[in-house]
């Protein structure tokens, strides 16, 4: 598929408007990843820990490598941080339309900062209408600095350690989410799948190693698919 080439500004200002998306969503995943990086702190080596945040790229998959290694279970801790970032299929599925006509350089090196954050972006930047151009520099600006970021702030709570306040994750986790579907809600088929991906996971909250969550997302995509169908 051929396409227009931006001109400079314009390749300028796609890339800015990828910053400026994300830094919202920087700040809401801040604490997130400050607990994170004093759970780093708390292993053996610590920078070996950290390094996690780009092997490992998603908060949940991370904490849980961490936890295992801890424990010394180290094929456990590679099967469990799998398992929890299995949820990413979902989201190269969903976006593998809008990149059919990237170059392959993009899928692969994009496919890397391919989290919830910069999935929730890109697949609003793509209903736009934006051009192929435009949307891999907006991927590009947004993966990139939260990536960054991120890195640096589990860095920050690395280096802190202990002496952050006891938040825990029953406070910073949701403060992510919340930061992705608050906006999304007011559509038809994702309001449906919130409502019923909520008790899914409440109800498989104790199930072993993540399971619970891929139950949920499956519970979310058949009640979106459904209400599609309906409408």
């Amino acid at each position: 598929m051929s396409t227009v080439a931006l001109a400079p500004s314009t390749q300028q200002e796609s890339l800015l408007a990828g910053v400026k998306a994300m830094a919202p969503m920087m700040l809401a995943y801040s604490p997130y990843a400050l607990v994170i990086g004093s759970a780093v702190a708390g292993i053996g080596d610590p920078v070996a820990g950290w390094s996690g945040s780009w092997l490992i790229y998603g908060g949940s998959a991370h904490l849980a490598a961490l936890k295992g290694i801890g424990e010394g279970a180290f094929a456990t801790a590679i099967a469990v941080a799998l398992l929890v970032n299995a949820r990413l299929l979902v989201y190269s599925t969903s976006i593998a339309r809008h990149w059919r006509h990237q170059p392959v350089w993009f899928r692969l090196f994009g496919a890397a900062f391919l989290i919830d954050p910069t999935w929730a972006l890109a697949d609003q930047h793509a209903a736009t209408g934006a051009s192929p151009e435009a949307h891999r520099r907006f991927f590009l600006g947004a993966g990139i600095t939260l990536g960054l970021w991120w890195s640096a702030m589990i860095a920050v709570g690395a280096i802190i350690g202990n002496r952050l306040p006891d938040v825990g994750l029953e406070l910073v986790a949701p403060l992510c989410l919340m930061s992705l579907i608050g906006t999304r809600v007011r559509d038809r088929g994702n309001r449906w799948a919130a409502l019923a991906a909520a008790p899914a996971a409440l109800l498989t909250s104790n199930a072993p190693a993540g399971t619970g969550l891929i139950a949920a997302i499956a519970v979310g995509c058949v009640a979106a698919h459904l209400s599609g169908r309906w409408s």
